[in-house]
């Protein structure tokens, strides 16, 4: 069992992602920082099922997002994602020749973006077959260099081909929900049908979807600029908090200082990263939530 310490770090943690996917609250969130989901929420079925495909490039900067400023030249090139499962390997064309393969779609775009540019994250309508099992392959051909601009930087992926091998962050069927209803149902001014709204919003979000984010090899831009699309205080916000946290990351837990307080090796051997992977998959969540409970208390008239 964790120590209380271990869930204060957690939450304080939890509460700096938090504040800054608000900071930089534009688009869906959805893995962040190369993580693996915990597995408490992920499927427990072994077989291969049909599941939707969300990813983003793994770029090597980006924190949160990433927008190119020429969707023209993005999809010029050629983004092939390989699913390999008992040395089959199954090739998806995500897009090639200027176009996107029918079933996929480029996720939203920041408002602050100009027409033209697209996102660097991508989403499949179609459902394709994914196994906890499965390695998976990425291989980008860029065929010129594409300027681009995060949250807190601006910069170039330069032409070339780029390829990573990984497995997948989170293999998620079905979403439990039970926390967030709980909370709802405290809050006097959500109503009923609002309410079951918000749930049908996040399981959407998560429900038969495979999330590709756990990349060993990531993408370098070549920064040309530390300012993105906010504003400078904003940034040194943003800057500042996610400092504390990979300084919360870095640091040694007490609990480590101590002697295992169990001979369990699962809990003996446990590192932190993993303890506290909750926090980012919950980061989504909580942005949500926080916005639409916001609007419901203060926004609407009596």
């Amino acid at each position: 069992m964790k120590s209380s310490t271990s869930y204060i770090v957690c939450s304080y943690n939890m509460f700096l992602l938090a504040l800054v996917a608000l900071c930089v609250l534009t688009v869906p969130m959805f893995a962040l920082r190369m993580t693996e989901m915990p597995e408490e929420i992920q499927t427990q079925i072994k077989e291969p099922r049909g599941r939707t495909i969300s990813l983003k490039l793994p770029l090597l900067q980006p924190t949160f997002h990433w927008t190119f400023m020429s969707r023209d030249d993005l999809l010029s090139g050629k983004l092939i994602l390989r699913i390999i499962r008992e040395e089959q390997s199954s090739d998806i064309v995500i897009f090639e020749n200027g176009q996107l393969t029918e079933g996929w779609e480029a996720m939203t775009l920041p408002p602050a973006s100009k027409r033209g540019e697209i996102y660097f994250g991508f989403r499949s309508h179609v459902k394709y077959s994914t196994a906890p099992g499965d390695k998976l392959g990425l291989e980008l051909t860029v065929k010129k260099d594409l300027p681009g601009i995060g949250a807190r930087q601006s910069g170039i992926l330069p032409a070339g081909t780029y390829t990573s091998k990984g497995t997948y962050s989170g293999l998620i069927d079905d979403y439990d929900t039970s926390a967030m209803e709980a909370e709802l149902a405290e809050q006097d001014k959500v109503l009923v049908d609002e309410q079951e709204a918000l749930l049908n919003k996040l399981r959407s979000m998560y429900e038969n979807k495979a999330f590709l984010e756990l990349w060993e090899d990531q993408w370098s831009l070549k920064i040309t600029d530390q300012t993105g699309w906010l504003p400078e205080e904003q940034t040194k916000t943003v800057t500042h908090m996610l400092e504390n946290l990979d300084q919360q990351e870095a640091e040694p837990q007490l609990d480590e200082q101590l002697p295992p307080a169990s001979s369990d090796p699962v809990v003996a051997d446990e590192q932190p990263s993993r303890s506290y992977l909750w926090c980012w998959i919950a980061v989504p969540v909580l942005g949500l939530f926080v916005v639409i409970i916001f609007i419901l208390r203060f926004l609407k008239k009596p």
